[in-house]
């Protein structure tokens, strides 16, 4: 009887044992697969920093990123429509954004970090101060008071 009970006992252990690595195993490709939808900002100048000027074409607030397509016009009067990311909505909250604060229409003034390859998109500068529909969106902060921006080191777009 006592021989019997130790099998038992052995083969719940085992069993206990495949459960807790089955679930260290899902635990581990559910933690992969949030670190791999997460991506890089290495495609973004980070030295340099432009102002785009357009019209809110769309606004999304979601994560991984907050998105910001702008309608602006290019050097030849074309229109061209940029991809603005942001940070993520947890984020940009603590500054005072919020998902109504851009619409459709807006006209705004932003500074981002322009893509590397020259295509139409970049990343928000939190360091500029962002206009709509030429003012400060209220509450929203900046790292400097309006007029105390540091230079654009690109003229604009």
């Amino acid at each position: 009887m006592t021989e019997a009970r130790l099998r038992i006992g052995c083969g719940v252990k085992v069993a206990m044992k495949a459960r807790l690595l089955i679930l260290a195993l899902a635990a581990a490709t559910y933690t992969a697969e949030g670190a791999s939808a997460h991506h890089s900002f290495s495609m973004y100048d980070r030295h340099r920093t432009v102002t785009l000027s357009g019209v809110v074409k769309e606004y999304v607030w979601m994560a991984p990123h907050v998105l910001i397509r702008v309608v602006s016009e290019s050097n030849r009067n074309n229109a061209v429509t940029w991809s603005v990311e942001g940070s993520s909505p947890s984020v940009l909250a603590r500054g005072g954004w919020t998902g109504a604060l851009l619409k459709p229409g807006d006209k705004i003034s932003v500074g981002i970090h322009p893509r590397k390859d020259r295509s139409a998109g970049g990343l928000l500068a939190d360091e500029q101060q962002m206009l709509v529909n030429g003012r400060p969106p209220k509450g929203v902060l900046s790292l400097y008071p309006l007029g105390d921006e540091p230079a654009v080191s690109d003229g604009g777009l």
